[in-house]
């Protein structure tokens, strides 16, 4: 059931970022062909580009904690084995759980929940902030889910090698 779960968080997580990125791009494209070649710059583009960064990199910290590919000095971990290293991914899991659960999931909701209350628009498209400022307390619910999920289980995390899983692709379909 938790790994179910794990995935779908996994998915919506990728389905965030992907359209993030998607939306940030097409941004910067528009602002250039709008400015340069039509002699006219959009004014939009600017802000939409802003808060498609500011999900960016909350939705990619949170997806990253779940992948364990967060920043982390790693140093000591690279050097533990069996229990000692499970012990250990579990002291930081606490830390790390303890530290989104107070600043992004309930410091976020506070913010969020703040920009409503004072009816907080952004400045070009009349947005209310506290839809753009939900990607906090998203990212910190996911950030916590997915450290529960190092405390209940750690050995299911794994560091992901993206460079040694590339190359070996590619060997697998020169091979083929």
């Amino acid at each position: 059931m938790l790994r179910l779960l794990r995935t779908g968080i996994d998915r919506l997580l990728q389905a965030g970022l992907i359209l993030s990125f998607t939306v940030l791009a097409l941004c910067v494209i528009w602002q250039v062909v709008s400015r340069y070649a039509l002699g006219n710059p959009s004014i939009f583009t600017e802000e939409v580009s802003r808060f498609a960064v500011i999900w960016l990199s909350l939705l990619g910290t949170a997806y990253a904690c779940g992948r364990l590919e967060h920043m982390a000095y790693d140093m000591l971990a690279e050097k533990l084995q069996g229990q000692a290293l499970l012990t250990h991914m579990r002291a930081v899991a606490a830390l790390v759980l303890v530290f989104s659960a107070s600043v992004f999931l309930y410091g976020g909701l506070k913010l969020v929940l703040r920009a409503f209350e004072v009816e907080q628009f952004s400045a070009t498209l009349e947005v209310p902030m506290g839809y753009v400022y939900s990607c906090i307390p998203i990212a910190g619910a996911c950030i916590v889910f997915y450290q529960i999920g190092i405390l209940l289980n750690p050995a299911s995390f794994k560091r992901v090698n993206e460079v040694d899983d590339a190359i070996e692709h590619v060997n697998k379909e020169l091979a083929a």
